[in-house]
């Protein structure tokens, strides 16, 4: 503690040298002058620290005992910081970064999302963007609940949400909301019933009274599982359950011009450099200006990262254009044959829950300026659908 309290109020390194300096010491203790640190270099010589404050009442003192007091070296706050006086813009530079250092961290810069599966970052913070929270927010300001309720609303995937602020990173924690199909009462009597005509090639009841079997023939909307099952005395009710394949014969027609169009380049290009600022955009240089008709864009953005992977919003953005004439080009038969074949397989996929296509009959014909592809394709497919079933037993079964 004593150092601390020397180095505020300044010292001296001082050498009594005479025929007694033991003497002078006591001369000194005597006018009260605090010395600390008391070395003897020779018979005549010793070296002691005093304040600076002190330095002429020493004097005085040494030269009542026909010492000299010599003072070798100043120490001290006023000896070592005294010359920044000279240089103020230095000083306030040192003010300045001594301020930021306690009141940056107080401001949120960075952001990363934790607890999302499905909902992209970017969505989550173009949300929190848009009710006031950013790059430089005050991080008192950020109020946790408040922004709970919002974002809630705003992006109704999500759950539950937090700002978790530690210095001047924040970590949105999320947890999305569970999307759960609506689940019938246990006890309400659910009928399984057929999608589609077709022959039934497997047949798997897990709850219910199965009314078919594999080979049978079965046409749309017939009962497959009844909710009821008599047992002579009583009739049970429950929610049928099952997974029932047949096989189906669906017929579908999908067209498309017979031709087609193409990219051929022109040669004109364009290229554009924009400085990228928080929201602010300025252009710096620009090559080609703008391309008038129809050009590919392909845009490249670099933005400034610190150590650590935290990126700030401040960047550059390169545009590329590159300009083109459409021509119009003969689709061939082959060509066409496939791309409609395949719109018609995603077609016929998408049309069913489960299983595959078996076998397709194809006819291409070509007229009025387009092909048109009719198909008989025949599948095996999962039919059994749940339906609610009538209360009374007697409007279920016909």
């Amino acid at each position: 503690m004593w150092r601390l309290i020397w180095f505020l109020q300044g010292y001296v390194q001082a050498e009594l040298r005479g025929a007694s300096p033991e003497w002078a010491l006591e001369r000194l203790s005597n006018a009260r002058v605090a010395f600390l640190r008391v070395q003897r270099i020779d018979d005549f010589t010793i070296a002691l620290l005093i304040l600076r404050k002190d330095v002429l009442k020493a004097e005085a003192a040494a030269r009542k005992a026909m010492c000299e007091l010599a003072v070798v070296r100043e120490m001290g706050f006023g000896k070592t910081f005294g010359g920044l006086w000279r240089r103020r813009l230095f000083v306030l530079g040192l003010l300045l970064c001594a301020a930021g250092a306690f009141v940056i961290p107080k401001f949120v810069f960075f952001y990363d999302v934790v607890g999302n599966e499905t909902v992209p970052d970017a969505e989550i913070l173009r949300a929190l963007h848009s009710l006031g929270v950013g790059f430089g927010t005050y991080g008192p300001d950020i109020q946790p609940q408040a922004l709970k309720n919002k974002m809630l609303l705003l992006v109704p995937e999500l759950q539950w949400f937090t700002v978790q602020q530690s210095g001047m990173r924040a970590h949105v924690v999320v947890r999305e909301r569970s999307e759960k199909l609506a689940v019938e009462e246990r006890r309400a009597p659910m009928n399984v019933v057929a999608a589609k005509d077709g022959v039934l090639t497997s047949v798997s009841s897990l709850e219910g009274n199965c009314l078919c079997a594999p080979g049978q023939a079965v046409t749309e909307g017939q009962v497959l599982i009844s909710a009821y099952t008599d047992l002579e005395f009583t009739t049970r009710v429950s929610a049928a359950l099952g997974e029932i394949y047949a096989e189906t014969l669906t017929h579908k027609q999908v067209v498309c011009p017979d031709t087609t169009l193409y990219k051929q380049p022109n040669g004109k290009t364009a290229r554009r450099i924009s400085l990228l600022v928080g929201e602010k955009r300025w252009n710096i240089f620009a090559n080609g200006g703008n391309l008038e008709g129809k050009c590919d864009k392909i845009t490249k953005t670099h933005m400034l990262t610190l150590p650590g992977g935290f990126e700030i919003p401040v960047g550059l953005e390169i545009t590329e254009l590159s300009g083109y004439d459409l021509v119009k080009k003969p689709l061939s038969e082959e060509t066409a044959q496939a791309l409609l074949l395949e719109q018609l397989e995603r077609g016929v996929r998408q049309d069913m829950i489960a299983g595959e296509i078996l076998d397709e009959a194809l006819d291409l014909t070509r007229q009025n300026d387009r092909y048109e592809l009719h198909a008989s394709v025949r599948c095996e497919e999962m039919i059994a659908r749940m339906v609610r079933a009538s209360i009374l037993k007697e409007e279920t079964i016909p």
